[in-house]
């Protein structure tokens, strides 16, 4: 037995309009997403790279402390230009200040904290490095 051949223009073959839209729904809802989730990584990428600028910056100035030969006690000290960059040169977003004092108890040490703060999306953030130095 022969089967008889549909002409193509008479085929009922394909999507029908319901699942076309169903399909290109779906579709847009992965496509948005993905793209929100992407907005999230490219803001956390930002926050992250700033946490890293703040903690260098505190470190250059912790050595640079470290390096002196005297300390004399200080509270809230802040860099000449208040608003310094990522080089720690006038400018910038970050506020560095330090802190030099005698800690409770403890004679012939030095504790030194410094603090870097900014403001990241309306939040303000802040990185602290402290570390004891002998004196004698």
């Amino acid at each position: 037995m022969r089967r008889a051949r549909i002409p193509l223009l008479k085929r009922q073959e394909g999507f029908t309009l319901n699942e076309t839209l169903i399909a290109v729904a779906l579709i847009a809802i992965g496509i948005l997403g993905f793209s929100l989730n992407t907005a999230g990584v490219i803001q956390g990428n930002r926050i992250s790279s700033s946490v890293t600028i703040a903690t260098n910056l505190a470190q250059a100035k912790l050595e640079e402390i470290k390096a002196q030969t005297t300390w004399t006690n200080v509270t809230n000290a802040q860099d000449p230009n208040n608003l310094i960059n990522e080089t720690g040169a006038s400018g910038g977003r970050f506020r560095r200040t330090w802190t030099i004092k005698d800690p409770v108890g403890l004679s012939n040490l030095k504790e030194i904290s410094v603090q870097v703060s900014w403001e990241e999306y309306g939040i303000p953030r802040q990185v602290e490095l402290a570390t004891l130095i002998y004196t004698e």
